[in-house]
Order: structure tokens, then C-alpha cells, then sequence
């Protein structure tokens, strides 16, 4: 006697099976082919460095840069100078004097205020606070790389021990704030993104 199966003869049962069959190589292909798809995109964008260019790439043409004396429209006395040879030194480590590019600058505002008050109504903590202007051009692309109207850096200092900080003077203080501004300024023109 032979056996016969109706089941499997079925035209609706077979389709049923071949979507199944279908549905789950699907899903394999998809657990397959997933992680080769996230590693693939990875590593192109990796490698394709996302489009960004740095300012140094940008300004690789410039060697040199002329600094001339920066104005000073605050009331302290001898701050341009001070802020200007400290600038010199930090263009100095990147490129030499020449005409490839022009900075200019002027401090507009120099304030020294106290913050915090101690036992006695005595200040602990004060505040030095510049503001400034200053332009970079390209010279050899005629073309302004950076232009700030109002920049402000601050430095706040405490003059009593035990604030987690350590006491600094007036003087120190106001070296760091042109120490600190200096480096700000010079790393926002040539690391500029």
C-alpha cells in the first residue's frame, strides 16, 4: 500500500511553508548581515575624517606674522605691552616675524573686582577681567581668518590660604591673565576649526 500525504500536496500549505522558509532566511540575513554593515560604516567614516580640516591645515601657507603695537584704550598703564610681547612669544612658537599674516589688537577694558568677602568684610577672592579686539588676516590670501569684536577672558584668584586654591598676588594674577589670553588667542587663530 503506499502512503500518500495530502498535507504536502496542498498548494496552501506549501506557500505557507515557503513563507516561513522565506520570512526566517530573511531574518538570518539580517543578524548576518548587520554587523558587517555597522563595521562598514565605521570604517568609512574612519577613514573619511567626517570633512573636517583643521585651522592648521588651513593656514599651513602661513610661516610668519607681523605684530604691531597694541592699543591699549584701558587706565592700566603698560598692559599693552605686557599682553603684546606675551602674544609675540606664542606666535614665535609657531612661526617666525615676516608678512605672511597681520594680528592686531586693542584692549578695550581692564577691571579688578572683588568677588568674595571674609570675616571683617575683608575680599578672599577677586576677579581680573580684559576685554579685547583683535583681527588675524592672511595676507598672502588677502582673506580676514578671525575678527572678534568683544573678547573676554577671566581670571578669578584667591588672596587667602585654605580656598583650595593657592593665594596669588596681584601681580601673579594679572601674569597668568596675560599668560592665559595670550594662549587663547593664538591657539583660536592656528588650531582654529
Amino acid at each position: 500500500m503506499e502512503e500518500t500525504s495530502i498535507v504536502s500536496n496542498n498548494p496552501i500549505y506549501l506557500r505557507i511553508l515557503r513563507a516561513r522558509f522565506i520570512a526566517r532566511k530573511r531574518a538570518l540575513s539580517h543578524i548576518t548581515y548587520y554587523p558587517h554593515l555597522i563595521i562598514l560604516i565605521l570604517v568609512s567614516v574612519i577613514f573619511s575624517g567626517c570633512g573636517y580640516v583643521t585651522g592648521s591645515d588651513l593656514l599651513r601657507h602661513i610661516n610668519t606674522v607681523t605684530i604691531p603695537p597694541i592699543a591699549n584704550e584701558s587706565t592700566e598703564y603698560g598692559l599693552e605691552e605686557d599682553i603684546g610681547n606675551t602674544i609675540k612669544q606664542e606666535f614665535n612658537r609657531r612661526w617666525g616675524e615676516g608678512a605672511d599674516s597681520l594680528f592686531t589688537a586693542t584692549i578695550k577694558d581692564y577691571k579688578y573686582l572683588p568677588l568674595s568677602l571674609g570675616q571683617n568684610n575683608q575680599p578672599e577672592q577677586y576677579r581680573l577681567i580684559i576685554t579685547m579686539s583683535f583681527m588675524f588676516q592672511d595676507l598672502k590670501r588677502n582673506k580676514i581668518i578671525r575678527d572678534e569684536k568683544n573678547y573676554e577672558k577671566i581670571h578669578d584668584f584667591y588672596v587667602v590660604v585654605g580656598r583650595g586654591k593657592p593665594p596669588e598676588t596681584l601681580k601673579e594674577a594679572k601674569d597668568n591673565l596675560i599668560r592665559e589670553t595670550a594662549q587663547d588667542i593664538v591657539s583660536s587663530i592656528v588650531e582654529e576649526w
